[in-house]
């Protein structure tokens, strides 16, 4: 077996990270509804022409978005799927404009990616969390962290959406990891924040968006070291002073 390096593994990361927002031909060969070794694909499946892959053959993609069988197909890349434990990785090809996150991704190309371990590249991720308060004396105080690998800066326990949840399993999961605490979710207090287009380093434009549910919690913080700094209780005004603006800005209802 071919020795892996720390370096041969920054270049597989890089070339699917490059490849993020390229239009591509596929010629599919695995159309909807083929099956192969007791799988029956639910997602058309097929190689992208002159495009190497990591085993020396053509790049192979999966694409979302169509619901009928394909001979090929015309689409941008919107995501890769980096194996860690085989020599090739995969590209998610979509229409123009479709936009699916990291756990769509996976749970979509889970029927074939459930053998292998791996992680999500992708074009557009989506994290959920909770803006927790309790009450003191009639007054809300909130529960702010700084996460360590983010800065430090403060904000609210959040985390990306895994497969199969909704954005409240993923916000109360998130809490629970983060600081121990479970929350009472109020109806109807959804909230949600675009990050602004930012791009990596080969100039690729990402989107991430943030949604945030208010949760009532009792008890006190029990903070994860691997994932929160530290964490202090504020009241809204404070908010506003430890925040960046345009986080208190899109949450404010929130803080009421």
């Amino acid at each position: 077996m071919k020795k892996r390096t720390k370096r041969s593994e920054d270049l597989r990361k890089d070339r699917l990270n490059e490849l993020l927002g390229q239009k591509v031909h596929v010629v599919v060969d695995r159309p909807i509804g083929y099956e192969h070794n007791g799988i029956t694909y639910p997602i058309n499946y097929g190689y992208i022409p002159g495009l190497p892959g990591g085993d020396g053959e053509e790049q192979d993609a999966y694409i979302l978005g169509i619901k009928e069988p394909l001979t090929e197909f015309d689409g941008w890349v919107i995501g890769g799927i980096r194996r860690l434990n085989d020599e090739e990785d995969k590209l998610v090809v979509a229409p123009e404009y479709d936009v699916f996150h990291q756990a769509e991704i996976e749970e979509a190309t889970y029927f074939q990616e459930q053998f292998f371990e791996s992680f999500i590249v992708s074009l557009f991720r989506k994290s959920c969390g909770v803006v927790p308060y309790r009450e003191v004396n009639g007054q809300k105080e909130f529960l702010i962290i700084r996460d360590p690998h983010d800065s430090g800066y403060w904000g609210f326990p959040k985390g990306h959406m895994e497969v199969c949840e909704t954005e409240l399993d993923t916000a109360k999961r998130e809490l629970m990891e983060e600081v121990g605490l479970q929350a009472e979710i109020e109806p109807d207090t959804r909230a949600e924040m675009m990050y602004p287009l930012f791009c990596n380093r080969f100039g690729k434009k990402v989107q991430k968006q943030v949604v945030f549910f208010r949760g009532k919690v009792s008890g006190e913080p029990i903070p994860n070291p691997d994932e929160v700094k530290e964490c202090k209780w504020a009241t809204e005004e404070e908010l506003w002073n430890l925040l960046f603006y345009s986080t208190a800005h899109h949450l404010q209802n929130l803080f009421k």
